[in-house]
């Protein structure tokens, strides 16, 4: 591997800016190689797995995870070309994600299963390891394919369409849990699956649909909206076969393309709508004191 110094800092240098090609199955397994023999060398992974460059474990979970996952668990090297494939890498991905913890000082007395008394760290901090290999997998990932992301929950997502990614990943506002929040919640989530097919997407963009449908019927659209701007949201599910199966609906355009854009279009109306409605609330209920 060239320079590691890109590799291990959260931060992307000026030669991997400039030559940011997307990175392919084995450049991302060497990158990850890479950040995984940092971190076990700095004992990321000892609290967790009991392994580190100074302990041999033959039977720890490290092993047994790594091992069932279809890798060279020791070390993770000696996989073949034609065995590295993106679910397997997420897979290795996620796994590690679970079980760094970031040392903390040396000196720290603990008592071993021997019932030995030995020294080693005083304590261990889940998060900040968590945290620090997250924005680590990060730089790699953002350069793989389309462009991928590590979630603060350990999963392995796509980012999104180039310039659209923030809006994935922006916070849900606190409206109706039940009926809005949850419903938005989970299409974002189900959009996001990088396995997702052509007919998952068309019932993602439907659930974004539906939460307008709640927000007309229960009349809080009207409250923000006016007629014809609530026609412009519901053409796009009830004529471009998106909710419905009628003959006069348009079929002739390109899913790759427009599917994107029609769920994008959905989230980023709800995430100005929503603020509309909080806003409004806010400002009767200062009237009404």
């Amino acid at each position: 591997m060239p320079a590691s110094i890109p590799t291990n800092s959260p931060r992307r240098y000026f030669s991997d800016r400039k030559n940011a090609l997307p990175l392919g199955d084995l450049e991302l397994y060497e990158r990850f190689e890479a950040l995984y023999r940092y971190f076990e060398c700095n004992d990321y992974l000892l609290e967790k797995t009991g392994s580190s460059p100074e302990r041999e474990v033959n039977d720890d979970l490290r092993y047994k995870a790594v091992a069932a996952m279809g890798f060279n668990p020791y070390p993770i090297d000696g996989w073949e070309p034609s065995s590295v494939t993106a679910d397997r890498l997420f897979d290795a991905i996620e796994f590690f994600y679970d079980h760094v913890s970031k040392p903390g000082k040396w000196g720290g007395l603990r008592d071993e299963e021997s019932g030995w008394t030995s020294h080693g760290y005083a304590s261990f901090d889940a998060d900040a390891g968590q945290t620090e290999y997250r924005d680590r997998m990060n730089v790699v990932l953002v350069r793989y394919g389309a462009g991928f992301e590590l979630t603060k929950d350990g999963e392995v997502r796509p980012l999104g369409e180039h310039g659209l990614q923030h809006i994935l990943s922006a916070a849900i506002p606190h409206f109706d849990e039940e009926n809005v929040d949850s419903k938005v919640r989970e299409a974002v989530n189900k959009w996001r699956d990088r396995r997702l097919s052509m007919a998952k997407r068309r019932e993602a963009i439907r659930d974004m649909a539906d939460v307008f449908e709640w927000l007309k019927k229960t009349g809080k659209l009207q409250r923000v909206l006016a007629k014809g701007d609530q026609s412009d949201i519901f053409n796009i599910a009830n004529n471009f076969a998106i909710r419905h199966h009628r003959p006069a609906d348009k079929r002739n355009y390109d899913r790759e393309i427009w599917y994107p854009w029609m769920f994008h279009f959905y989230l980023a109306t709800y995430h100005a709508l929503v603020r509309l409605l909080l806003k409004a609330d806010t400002a009767g209920n200062v009237r009404e004191a």
